[in-house]
């Protein structure tokens, strides 16, 4: 998807089913598009910002904690809190997603909400949203692809 638009990719996440939830470790990788308050970075900027983010961490881990479906971001100094992986709507687009709230990873401030479907077996293609609750037309955050 190196070679893909923003807007193909964003298309591809509309586009998909929801799927089956993630389970197990899933290689992470960061696509090229990035969006501000709505608006889309150039690809170029889009593109030097996911290789900057993509040097901290490599992999999610869909799990269980304490009978709930979990997910953590491995970073290269370790795991994260993580988050609960629960079905819910879209805040982008109003259909179904796995969505999992980092919250905990930042001191309980909502920054990073992803948003998971399924694109094909064996891959996910997923949303970090940003936090916020309730609809937006305004993301803030990337694309992320997990295999």
């Amino acid at each position: 998807m190196e070679h893909c638009t923003a807007e193909e990719i964003l298309g591809l996440f509309a586009d998909a089913p929801l799927g089956v939830r993630p389970l197990g470790k899933k290689k992470l990788s960061l696509l090229p598009v990035f969006q501000l308050r709505g608006r889309t970075l150039p690809h170029e900027a889009g593109k030097t910002l996911t290789r900057t983010q993509s040097v901290l961490g490599d992999a999610l881990t869909f799990t269980e904690r304490g009978g709930r479906p979990w997910v953590y971001k491995n970073y290269v100094w370790g795991t994260d809190a993580g988050a609960e992986v629960v079905p819910a709507v879209s805040r982008v687009d109003g259909r179904p997603v796995y969505a999992a709230d980092f919250s905990a990873d930042f001191l309980g401030e909502p920054v990073s909400l992803h948003e998971y479907r399924q694109l094909t077996p064996g891959v996910w293609i997923a949303r970090d949203i940003g936090g916020g609750s309730g609809p937006t037309s305004t993301p803030t955050g990337g694309v992320i692809a997990l295999s």
